[in-house]
């Protein structure tokens, strides 16, 4: 059993055939109330669904007749529209409803129309039974824009010629228009075409608004949202041409592959938040952001589709006060409740898709949003990820972040992250320590082949007597015995590295070259470790030998070449943010000698080449 209000937030707007059949029987059940002495009104709390059927509790009414009317008038039209109706409606209020059911519905409204309820269910029921003649069953819901009714629904667009363009196949429907492949007749080319439907082609307001979107995404022309390739309004006829998209919404992708991983969720939204950002300083909200709407191509590049909601804080055309439009239980509160909102709505919505795919528990079940610990995937949630989705939660919008860009950086971070390491040190942190338990672990974790350590050794032996001793440690420096091991890790060289000794003022009496030998073999604990020579012969044969950078390097001159060719090709202003910006980050973690940073940069530099290759080379 549940409330009318608890399917409400379930599945949002109701379908009109579900509202005829479940609001005459609250009216008739008001009406027995009356009867039995009890004056009564309904709610979405006070009806309750048994096996379908609504149910009525009781709920203290003062008013007449005519109110009592007024009140599930105000019910039925929550129930079409997802929202209460304004105190005073006007015919734009009902705009997405069916003239026949706007009719006693807005009447009945402001005072006009049935004067009980007996008389409002008639015209109710009489929708519903077909009594009137142009009642057809609605293709799409009725919280959809609607005008017209056609007496059947229009066949598909398949094999037509809209322009330059054959449309080959269908890809799916919403409540607006139809999507279809199209293929341009001379030269081949597949796009995607959102045609809008006939019913809504001669509505002003319908085709501003689907016109709307293509002027939002087209003004942003960002790489994180589709391209609209044209925009043609001819009689009857009304149709966006767009870049068209293989892959999967980011919904699909959890439902077909989820959990996802921690770091692929974070690198995925932090895409959204680009095309996001560049909205909101375009004065652009989004408004229904969401993991349908969020669709993920080859190489996990996101795009952000489906702007036909979107409005503009200040200047151009806007939406009416007072209506909602967007999808519940990712709606930020001061949307739902239809004020003015701005770019933290979006980010409200963004976090609601961050939390369920984190948990994979839909925001309809959730009361309150507990803080997530350990991701559905089985990960830990660091510290940063857990708060910024509070944040992103907050009912208040003066408490969540301060921009798109301040969400990507926290994700961008997160993503950034190592995997987490099997046990409590990892090979690195064994290294850094002297704790090595294998030669094994040694040497592969700061790239310094079994090869190179042969040719350290050799290098040793050859050594004059005067180089072998080490010098002094700095006074500031720990025992040299901690730091030899460190030296083997591909560290940036901001300061002297103890690879250049300064030369001892008395040469020492003799080489001892087993010294150092045996000493980089061993693999015995830390305090054989430590009873070692100092080994300040091994940086001087790792400095010019061993590159750790060696197996990056080769791969990293690729990385300058493509893009130097590209710049010199098509100018840098060709390339989108992401494309420098990941040749920039694996640029700076070369240059910074971090071998770690510059293998998790190079396959996103090399990735974003190759997209930036095959648009531009288009």
């Amino acid at each position: 059993m549940e409330s009318l209000g608890d399917r409400l937030l379930r599945e949002g707007a109701l379908p009109l055939d579900d509202v005829l059949r479940l609001v005459p029987p609250v009216c008739d059940a008001l009406v027995r109330l009356g009867e039995a002495g009890v004056r009564s009104t309904a709610s979405l709390t006070s009806v309750q669904l048994v096996d379908g059927a609504p149910s009525v509790t009781p709920v203290p009414f003062e008013g007449t007749p005519r109110d009592q009317v007024k009140a599930v008038a105000a019910l039925t039209y929550e129930l079409l529209k997802g929202l209460p109706p304004p105190e005073a409606p006007s015919s734009q209020d009902f705009i997405g409803l069916r003239p026949e059911i706007v009719r006693p519905v807005h009447a009945a409204l402001v005072g006009t129309g049935a004067s009980d309820l007996l008389t409002f269910a008639r015209q109710l029921r009489s929708l519903g039974s077909g009594g009137t003649a142009q009642y057809e069953k609605p293709p799409v819901p009725d919280t959809k824009v609607s005008s017209k009714v056609k007496a059947v629904e229009a066949p598909g667009h398949v094999g037509q010629i809209f322009g330059a363009w054959e449309l080959v196949r269908k890809l799916g429907a919403g409540g607006m228009g139809e999507v279809y492949v199209g293929r341009h007749t001379r030269l081949g080319r597949e796009v995607a075409i959102k045609v809008l439907r006939d019913e809504y082609a001669s509505m002003p307001d319908v085709v501003h608004r689907f016109f709307q979107e293509a002027k939002v995404v087209n003004d942003l022309k960002h790489p994180n949202t589709v391209e609209i390739l044209d925009f043609v309004e001819e009689p009857g006829r009304v149709y966006l041409v767009m870049e068209l998209l293989e892959g999967r919404t980011l919904a699909e992708l959890d439902r077909e592959q989820g959990p996802l991983p921690l770091r692929r969720v974070c690198h995925l939204l932090a895409q959204a938040c680009e095309a996001l950002g560049a909205a909101h300083r375009h004065g652009v909200v989004h408004r229904d952001i969401k993991p349908d709407n969020l669709f993920v191509v080859e190489g996990d590049r996101l795009k952000v589709l489906d702007f036909g909601v979107a409005r503009r804080v200040s200047g151009g055309p806007q939406t009416q006060a007072g209506l909602v439009l967007g999808t519940p239980f990712y709606m930020a509160p001061e949307q739902a409740a239809g004020r003015a909102v701005d770019a933290r709505a979006d980010l409200y919505a963004l976090g609601v898709s961050l939390y369920e795919l984190l948990t994979r528990d839909s925001m309809s079940t959730v009361t309150t949003p507990q803080r997530i610990l350990r991701a559905a995937s089985g990960e830990p949630v660091p510290e940063a990820l857990t708060g910024l989705v509070a944040s992103l939660l907050a009912l208040d919008p003066s408490q969540r972040p301060a921009s798109a860009d301040a969400v990507k950086a926290v994700l961008l971070s997160v993503a950034g992250l190592p995997p987490p390491p099997p046990a409590p040190t990892t090979g690195q942190a064994m290294v850094n320590a002297g704790l090595s338990s294998t030669p094994r672990a040694r040497w592969v974790v700061p790239g310094l082949s079994v090869l190179g350590l042969g040719v350290v050794v050799a290098a040793l032996a050859l050594r004059s007597p005067a180089r072998v001793d080490p010098p002094e440690p700095r006074p500031s420096e720990p025992r040299p015995e901690v730091l030899a091991p460190v030296v083997l890790v591909p560290t940036p060289p901001p300061e002297p590295a103890p690879a250049e000794p300064q030369p001892p003022a008395d040469p020492p009496s003799a080489p001892k070259p087993t010294r150092g030998t045996p000493r980089d073999r061993k693999v015995e604990p830390p305090p054989l470790a430590r009873a070692e020579p100092p080994p300040a012969v091994v940086p001087e044969a790792t400095g010019p030998v061993a590159d750790p950078m060696a197996p990056l390097r080769a791969r990293l001159d690729d990385v300058r070449r493509r893009f130097q060719t590209l710049v010199s090709k098509y100018g840098e202003a060709q390339l989108t943010t992401l494309e420098k910006a990941a040749v920039a980050e694996t640029l700076a973690a070369a240059a910074a000698g971090d071998q770690t940073q510059l293998s998790n940069a190079l396959p996103d530099a090399e990735q974003a080449l190759s997209d930036a290759e095959r648009r531009l080379g288009r």
